[in-house]
């Protein structure tokens, strides 16, 4: 009993130390983990959206405000620009109207200027006739006031002195005659040379029965100007200055007076020389030079004065100002008075804050001023960091609240049921497992009861499927490995019908087509779907049709495989085909179907016609030469018989030598029907009696006996045609192909010297001839098998035709001729003497066939190079 019961502990022990060494895997610490790996996700994502995001928006709002401000500062200036417009207006409309009456002028216009500016921003104004216009008794009758030190408007007659050019020469005055009615020239900053103020002048065109009658100014000061840019209390960025220029880039606003100790102002002074003293401010003026470079090219487009009209004023220009004033007129014609563009940059440094600051550079569309706008980037940042740290601080702390909440109710509804669920699985307590789900309504309840229900409908089927399943698993195995290889055997037998160059036919029993390849149907000239199913009576003449019938009826009576000789209509006319047909068995050597494969040997029938005869005639000559010899002729004669007895002697070898085509042909047909064999066994061989192994050892085989046959069979009949001409390269590529197997077991590479798509004037089978001689003398003697070689085997065949003479050049690396043989050698071939051998019989063949020669180099060891010159009439 005792023992009993502290078996029982042990075991609690045990099952308590196994689930306390599993805690890594339990659900509960995986929910924790990935709980706090989602705080931690979230806390990030959050702070960087607080710090990037939206301080990236708070700062685009900051800019958007403080452009928005810019643009209000455009608009307060466009308010007083347009009154200086319109009071500009008024005296213009003052001097049209009471031109002449010099006493209604004077008392008028002092009136209109003093409009109760509080920054003396009039400087003064006045009208300026232009000569002539205003009486002819005064070249220079002008009506200009100025403002005094007592802020009152008092008459100078100073321009109106004969020294110097004249007002009508100034560089205010002339532009204005080009400005439609209405329009107003703003000019440079200058300093006034009477009152010595820094102003701007706004000139307005007085007009008289469509006559230009002189000008209308008001002057603006630049010190009065220079007030309404301090904008300190209303900023609302707190901070910042304004920099504003004329449409000539010059200084109408100076925010750097308070910091000059020079006590040197800067109004009317160019953008450049602000520059030079500030450094910090040269992207402002490069920027500033683009924007004015693009509104020149915009207006110049189309531009309403050409610059040879405008010669007039331009001369009086400065010359670097001359382009800009051209574009302000045209600009005025074509009215560009859009909305104010924007360009902003950001700067290093700032000579005011000496830190990175903001900078905004808006354009007056109306007076082509620039007001540039400059504010501290470290107060937007600080006002930035201070709203994202409040909402960041906000944030992180209710999802923080937000997850523990999560956290509490996930653990105690999800986790702590499950893992109570998985206890009792484990232990296969299913009684408590029933209890507690009897206890809980809810989805976990509802989990543990379909848990205990599966259970016991598991246990039962278990056992079911697995035998099931292994039966089910090794018939479907069985039946993907026979798909499978009747897929590859399907697929083999329609890549070999299709890829051969024969023609390949099969017919069942009755004499019906049920298969062709495509080179059957190519050669016809008949489609597939037309061939199959019909006889050869339906597809050919009736004399055809009987012979192949006849042999058809003589394989099936034999009941072995067998070629014969017979004609086919083809789509070139009727050609002999040899064709070998054989029976086709099912697994219990019943005859199903007959098979047959023909290829085409009408050119190798006219050759052996051709050469047949050729022997008869040599035959007969050599007949004759014999008895002509028996006759006995007197010296004389002997000596003019014997030359021509030798030359038809070397004739009807060279004709008995020509056999070889016929060999050539013997050995492609023995080589046709092997492969014929091999397909037949194919084709009787049981699915079931061929591994992967040996399929593909018998596909490549099959596949290179296949592409040697069209190699050959591509020299052969290259004859057949009259053209007298060869591919060269193309040629030799074939021949190459046709003798791979003699190559590779001599290990030999061949290498083609020839260039692309070279015709020469030659035919094909005496070029054939030539050619494998020289391959098979060098074969021979080059590489002989007895001797080892340390380097790779190789032979290059060189083709060159120049000047109608054809030039065969062969290379090889081989064990080469001792110098006295190769003088031996070299005398045979130049003397043209009795003596024998493989290259002594081609020089004299191509001598008596072409008037060719042949001759040789070589070094013991080294090489040996032979070299055919055949001269070759084109015609």
């Amino acid at each position: 009993m005792k023992g009993s019961q502290a078996t029982m502990v042990d075991n609690e022990k045990d099952e308590a130390s196994s689930l306390n060494t599993q805690w890594k895997n339990s659900l509960t610490f995986k929910f924790t983990i990935v709980q706090f790996v989602v705080a931690v996700l979230i806390i990030a994502s959050s702070i960087w959206l607080i710090f990037s995001t939206e301080k990236k928006h708070h700062m685009d709002t900051q800019l958007s405000l403080s452009q928005n401000y810019g643009l209000a500062v455009i608009e307060q200036l466009q308010q007083v620009t347009s009154k200086i417009e319109t009071l500009a207006n008024t005296i213009g409309i003052v001097g049209e109207t009471y031109r002449g009456q010099d006493e209604v002028v004077k008392e008028l216009i002092p009136s209109l200027l003093d409009i109760g500016e509080r920054h003396r921003l009039i400087a003064g104004g006045g009208i300026w006739p232009e000569p002539g216009m205003f009486g002819r008794e005064k070249a220079r009758n002008s009506f200009f006031w100025a403002r005094d030190n007592h802020d009152e408007f008092q008459y100078l007659d100073s321009y109106n002195s004969a020294d110097g050019p004249g007002y009508h020469q100034a560089f205010w005055y002339l532009p204005a005659k080009y400005f439609q009615d209405g329009h107003t020239h703003w000019s440079k900053s200058y300093v006034d040379p009477f009152t010595k103020e820094v102003m701007i002048t706004a000139s307005i065109p007085m007009r008289a029965d469509h006559s230009f009658i002189g000008v209308a100014t008001v002057d603006i000061a630049l010190s009065g100007l220079d007030k309404r840019f301090e904008f300190s209390d209303q900023n609302p960025l707190s901070k910042g200055y304004i920099l504003a220029l004329d449409s000539y880039n010059k200084l109408l606003a100076d925010p750097f007076d308070e910091a000059n100790t020079d006590q040197v102002t800067m109004l009317g002074q160019p953008l450049t020389k602000l520059i030079q003293k500030y450094p910090q401010l040269a992207p402002i003026a490069e920027r500033i030079g683009v924007m004015d470079q693009a509104f020149s090219q915009q207006i110049m487009t189309s531009p309403a004065y050409r610059p040879e009209q405008l010669e007039k004023v331009l001369t009086q220009t400065p010359r670097d100002e001359r382009e800009r004033l051209t574009t302000l007129i045209n600009a005025s014609i074509k009215g560009s008075h859009s909305k104010a563009s924007i360009v902003t940059l950001e700067l290093d440094s700032d000579p005011l804050f000496n830190e990175p600051v903001l900078v905004s550079i808006l354009t007056m569309a109306q007076t082509q001023w620039k007001i540039i706008l400059v504010t501290p980037l470290s107060s937007l940042s600080q006002q930035a960091n201070a709203i994202a740290l409040k909402i960041g601080a906000f944030l992180l702390l209710a999802q923080l609240l937000a997850l523990l909440i999560l956290f509490v109710f996930q653990h105690k509804l999800f986790i702590r049921p499950i893992f109570q669920i998985v206890s009792a699985l484990q232990s296969g307590n299913l009684g408590r497992l029933e209890l507690d789900a009897n206890k809980r309504q809810d989805e976990v309840g509802q989990l543990a009861k379909a848990f205990i229900a599966r259970s016991n409908q598991l246990e039962i089927a278990y056992a079911s499927l697995d035998a099931s399943n292994l039966a089910l698993e090794q018939q479907l195995a069985m039946q993907q490995l026979a798909q499978q290889e009747l897929e590859n055997k399907k697929e083999l037998i329609n890549s070999l019908l299709n890829a051969s160059q024969n023609l390949i036919c099969i017919k069942d029993t009755q004499g019906c087509y049920s298969l062709v390849n495509d080179k059957f149907c190519e050669v016809m000239g008949i489609e597939r779907s037309r061939v199959i199913g019909m006889r050869d009576a339906d597809l050919y003449p009736s004399r055809i049709a009987e012979i192949i019938n006849h042999h058809d009826r003589i394989i099936l009576d034999s009941d072995q495989a067998q070629s014969f000789e017979q004609p086919m209509p083809t789509v070139h006319g009727e050609r002999i085909y040899l064709i070998t047909k054989y029976p086709i068995k099912d697994k219990d050597g019943n005859i199903i179907a007959l098979g047959a494969m023909a290829v085409d040997i009408s050119s190798l029938k006219a050759k052996q016609a051709e050469l047949e005869q050729t022997i008869k005639l040599q035959t007969a000559r050599n007949t004759e030469l014999k008895q002509a010899l028996d006759a006995k002729p007197q010296p004389k004669q002997q000596e003019d018989v014997e030359p021509q007895g030798i030359d038809q002697f070397k004739q009807i070898e060279l004709a008995q030598e020509a056999i070889l085509p016929q060999m050539l042909h013997q050995l492609l047909r023995q080589e046709l029907q092997a492969l014929e064999q091999i397909f037949i066994l194919l084709r009787q061989l049981d699915a079931n009696a061929i591994d992967e192994v040996h399929l593909d050892q018998f596909t490549e085989a099959l596949t290179t006996q296949i592409d040697i046959i069209r190699h050959g069979q591509s020299l052969i009949s290259a004859d057949l045609t009259d053209i007298r001409a060869t591919v060269a390269d193309r040629f030799l590529q074939d021949l190459v192909a046709m003798l791979a197997p003699q190559l590779a077991a001599r290990e030999v590479e061949v290498l083609i010297d020839c260039p692309h798509h070279l015709t020469l004037p030659i035919s094909p089978w005496h070029f054939l001839m030539l050619c494998h001689r020289l391959l098979s003398n060098s074969l021979q003697h080059a590489f002989p098998d007895e001797q080892a070689f340390n380097r790779p085997k190789r032979l290059t065949i060189g083709v060159r035709y120049q000047e109608e003479v054809l030039t065969l050049t062969l290379r090889d690396n081989g064990v080469g001729i001792s110098p006295e043989r190769l003088d031996k050698l070299s005398h045979a071939l130049a003397n043209q003497d009795d003596a024998r051998g493989s290259l002594i019989n081609i020089n004299r063949w191509l001598k008596t066939q072409f008037g060719g020669s042949l001759s040789i180099t070589s070094q013991s060891a080294q090489f040996t190079e032979l070299v055919c010159e055949l001269p070759l009439d084109k015609a």
